[in-house]
């Protein structure tokens, strides 16, 4: 198929939900006019494991993806009928496709101390400072261990791809299990542009802001590389192979996109992440006028099929025309089957909303599929093999990452065939800041403490 017949698709949902108030003096004025209704006011709070108390998620960052159109064309917080609609049917009230909900939750304490009613605005700061407003539409209850089990499903209710029950163990399930039980619902506005810091701000880049780079870039076919993890050289060369020798024939550039914020145990910390990704094309394995770096904000959910709809999502809205898909995407664990998302694009998930794939569907998305199998590195070769393309499949050797995090655990240097040299620099370089190559209670602490961003004085 000719690489003429795409173009880039419109954002899910039809436009692109920009909910940022730009020009500081239209912001301030704004919030001297919320003071002098006398608006209330509300801290945001990291949501703590419901057992160990640790950080596993700040809602912020769902307020910026929203706002800046990442999660198009979600708005703000969900009513409980839009919670309905995406837990049973994974669709908005609007018809259009959307996986996860997206809550603003609070404590019965803060919410009795609050004294909010439907119809109110609620001022959100953040560090202390003004960030955000939320028009309350609805107040509500739920219950967060029903939200978390129906949210991720069971291998009762979803026996075509989940394997396992979901439990303390899920890092997602956690997630949703940790939310307080009160739910404010409504749209969100930010009202106080964050300022990203180092290395952060290098990688910011908002849907209508890829947009315009791609456009400028001559980027008519981009495919996006989903990552939440520093790239050994089979993360490479599934980039390479997804997107210059696939369907697309070749595509013009390589989105990649990480996702940025809590992860679970031993993933590696953002900024390695980020760096070391950019290490590939400013090294010279991939052309760096083909191979862009950017992030999403996001806790991770881990999960599998429906964590690919949300990919696919934030991807199209950043103008992607392809995403490509591999082995075990956005997973942890045995509980899905490892060929889960691809499944949901090839055929649909019937028990999860999709009787075909989720392109061909009503309110579906846009964005095609690149489906890929595996690749390990062959010692007859001497080279990285995919899938079934040599014949030397008993002597096969997989890029395991734990093999790979056992050696840079250890502080050996894995060698070139499984991590450019230049990767692992920039994991060195990050594990000496913080003391420690992986992700950590330690570091999520330090991570909440910090977050990825300051804002400026708007009073």
């Amino acid at each position: 198929m000719s690489e003429l017949y795409f173009k880039r698709p419109m954002p899910h949902g039809g436009k692109l939900v920009e909910r940022v108030i730009t020009d500081k003096k239209v912001a301030k004025k704004f919030l001297e006019s919320c003071k002098r209704t006398k608006c209330p006011v509300y801290d945001i709070k990291p949501t703590l494991h419901y057992k160990r108390g640790v950080p596993v998620r700040n809602v912020y960052r769902e307020i910026m993806s929203v706002c800046y159109g990442f999660f198009s064309p979600v708005e703000g917080s969900m009513t409980s009928a839009e919670l309905e609609s995406v837990l049973s049917k994974r669709r908005l009230l609007s018809g259009w496709v959307f996986p996860y909900p997206i809550l603003f939750d609070i404590s019965k304490e803060d919410y009795k101390a609050l004294g909010v009613s439907e119809g109110d605005r609620l001022i959100i700061r953040l560090k202390g400072k003004p960030f955000a407003i939320l028009d309350i539409e609805e107040i509500y209850e739920i219950d967060p261990e029903e939200l978390a089990n129906r949210t991720f499903g069971s291998p009762e209710t979803n026996p075509e791809v989940v394997r396992e029950k979901f439990d303390d163990k899920h890092p997602g399930w956690v997630i949703y299990r940790s939310h307080n039980p009160i739910i404010l619902a409504g749209k969100y506005t930010i009202i106080n542009e964050p300022i990203f810091k180092p290395p952060f701000d290098r990688f910011w880049l908002p849907p209508r802001k890829c947009r315009e780079v791609m456009e400028q870039k001559g980027w008519r076919t981009a495919i996006a590389h989903q990552t939440r993890n520093v790239p050994h050289v089979g993360h490479e060369f599934l980039m390479k192979n997804a997107a210059y020798t696939g369907d697309v024939e070749p595509c013009h550039g390589i989105l990649v996109n990480a996702i940025i914020g809590v992860k679970r145990r031993g993933d590696y910390p953002d900024e390695a992440i980020l760096e070391a990704h950019e290490a590939v094309h400013k090294a010279g394995y991939i052309k760096p006028e083909r191979h862009m770096v950017t992030f999403t904000l996001w806790d991770m959910r881990y999960g599998n099929p429906l964590e690919s709809l949300l990919h696919g999502i934030i991807r199209q809205n950043m103008g992607c025309t392809h995403h490509m898909f591999g082995r075990d995407h956005a997973a942890v664990g045995e509980y899905y089957d490892k060929f889960a998302t691809q499944i949901l694009w090839l055929k649909g998930i019937p028990s999860y909303g999709f009787d075909k794939p989720v392109n061909e569907v009503e309110g579906g998305l846009l964005i095609r599929p690149q489906n890929m199998r595996e690749f390990w590195y062959c010692p007859v070769c001497k080279e990285m093999a995919y899938s079934e393309n040599c014949n030397h499949t008993k002597e096969k050797e997989k890029l395991s990452g734990s093999l790979i995090r056992g050696l840079v655990a250890e502080g050996v240097q894995p060698p070139v065939v499984i991590m450019r040299p230049e990767v692992f620099k920039v994991v060195v370089k990050w594990w000496k800041k913080f003391g420690y190559p992986f992700v950590n209670e330690k570091y999520v602490q330090w991570k909440e403490e910090e977050l990825e961003v300051d804002l400026p004085d708007l009073d």
